[in-house]
């Protein structure tokens, strides 16, 4: 059998995967009670509308220019999200106030002399001290976090243009950028102490860069400098990611996915430096990065998410936070001589025992688990009821604009099942898949799939546009 007949089988099995998950989200939806069955409604009129009016919107930008198309889909993206976070001003409290208040002790000083919840979950140190730097150039008072946010989602909407731009047309990049400009839960939590903005946009930042490297690889003299350059690049970038947020590891499995099983061969040059360097980065500046957060923190951090793993095969609790597990972790962290790895290897053995008991029933809970992560996307709406009226509307159309992604993004795929496209733009469905499979082991919570948000957005695109044929050359 040869080669191409294999892979183009897997190419359509895991689009096939992303298909069945995208019309999960649709059920889910239709079976989630009348508030979510109106968004689901919603979400179909929402589709409906854009069919119509993204195209001719797009184009209209795109006939300005590239450069100014961008520019001004920037500057529109600035003014909407400055506006909101401008408008709903929320003080931080429960996790948004613990990265605050870190990010305001890293920006005061170097070491925190010893932090046990930080060293539990070391991942708050990559948000807590990037946000530090801005809390130290400008205080903290005001908005400085929300801003933060502002810049990070800009920064974002230029790299799905980008990204559009590559692996279809100019037309998709700004259609997927004006969707990004007024998707409500994003902007939402742009009003929030959180990392996510900053680790999708580093995600989006490293798929941009594989999509820039794809479209050029036919024009490198030497391949190999680039694919080492980019490799080394990309490698820092998703070690700094997974300091973030542990996820930017789905990014690597994905590349090896892509370029050994899914993607056509040719470009070996390019893409086995690219892979061997990436991963070398990535894995090699692991231990430096914990030699970092230790000195930061001023204690070992724990290597083992034990505690998150646990949780998660908390079917009680449906895999969500939950009291009786967060008791017991301070129980064990309050015991004498107790270290940060210690406590996180004891979570670990309550995860595992709880799996071998065999008192789960693991379809149930993982069905919960996907309608807590995927079911809807209204929990922005929960965070800042505080100050915000009109909850219920606002859940509806944040949750409705969630339905009408997972819609298009569900075309979408169709398209590059029926295109038989093997681009990069694989790498979309790829993390869809992955982050949900990750979610199903760990503690879920619905903001998690945040950064699913962008991955929805890129690949409706294929729906809603045809690939730009190629230049053909003067004669």
């Amino acid at each position: 059998m040869r080669w191409e007949t294999v892979s183009n089988f897997l190419t359509r099995a895991m689009l096939s995967l992303f298909l069945l998950l995208c019309g999960a989200v649709l059920i889910l939806g239709v079976t989630g009670g009348t508030q979510i069955l109106l968004s689901a409604v919603l979400g179909a009129i929402l589709l409906a509308g854009a069919v119509f009016i993204l195209p001719p919107a797009a184009r209209a930008l795109v006939r300005l220019g590239t450069g100014k198309a961008l520019a001004l889909l920037c500057g529109l993206c600035l003014a909407v999200k400055l506006a909101v976070v401008l408008y709903v001003r929320i003080a931080p409290a429960g996790d948004y106030a613990t990265f605050w208040g870190y990010a305001v002790s890293f920006a005061e000083k170097f070491s925190l002399g010893g932090s046990r919840y930080m060293a539990l979950f070391p991942h708050i140190f990559g948000y807590s001290s990037f946000l530090s730097r801005f809390i130290r150039l400008f205080g903290p008072g005001g908005l400085v976090a929300q801003a933060v946010n502002v810049g990070l989602s800009v920064f974002s909407g230029a790299m799905l243009f980008l990204l559009g731009r590559r692996l279809l047309s100019p037309e998709a990049g700004a259609a997927a950028c004006l969707l990004w400009i007024f998707c409500p839960s994003q902007t939402l939590y742009n009003c929030l102490v959180l990392s996510e903005p900053l680790y999708t946009a580093m995600l989006l930042a490293f798929l941009a860069l594989i999509a820039e490297l794809e479209a050029r690889a036919e024009a490198f003299r030497r391949p190999e400098i680039a694919g080492v350059l980019a490799g080394l690049a990309g490698g820092l970038l998703l070690r700094w990611c997974n300091g973030v947020r542990p996820i930017a590891v789905i990014l690597v499995i994905a590349m090896f996915l892509w370029v050994f099983l899914l993607k056509p061969r040719g470009g070996r040059r390019l893409w086995l430096p690219l892979l061997l360097c990436l991963t070398a980065a990535y894995f090699l500046t692991g231990p430096l990065w914990n030699a970092w957060v230790d000195a930061r923190i001023g204690e070992a951090a724990a290597t083992v998410p034990g505690y998150n793993i646990a949780v998660g095969f908390n079917a009680e609790s449906g895999g969500q936070w939950n009291q009786a597990d967060s008791d017991l972790l301070f129980s064990f962290s309050g015991q004498p001589d107790a270290t940060a790895q210690w406590v996180q290897e004891q979570m670990l053995a309550v995860a595992k025992e709880r799996i071998a008991s065999g008192r789960i029933d693991f379809p149930v809970l993982f069905l919960k688990k996907l309608r807590t992560f995927l079911g809807s996307d209204n929990s922005c709406v929960f965070y800042c009821s505080s100050v915000l009226r009109h909850t219920t509307r606002l859940s509806l159309l944040c949750s409705g604009c969630w339905f009408m992604l997972a819609g298009a993004a569900l075309w979408g795929g169709v398209e590059l099942f029926r295109r038989k496209n093997r681009s990069a733009a694989l790498l979309f469905p790829l993390f869809v898949l992955g982050l949900t499979l990750a979610q199903m082991l760990v503690e879920v919570a619905g903001r998690y799939h945040y950064s699913i948000l962008p991955m929805l957005m890129l690949t409706g695109m294929f729906a809603l546009f045809r690939p730009n044929p190629p230049e053909r050359p003067h004669p």
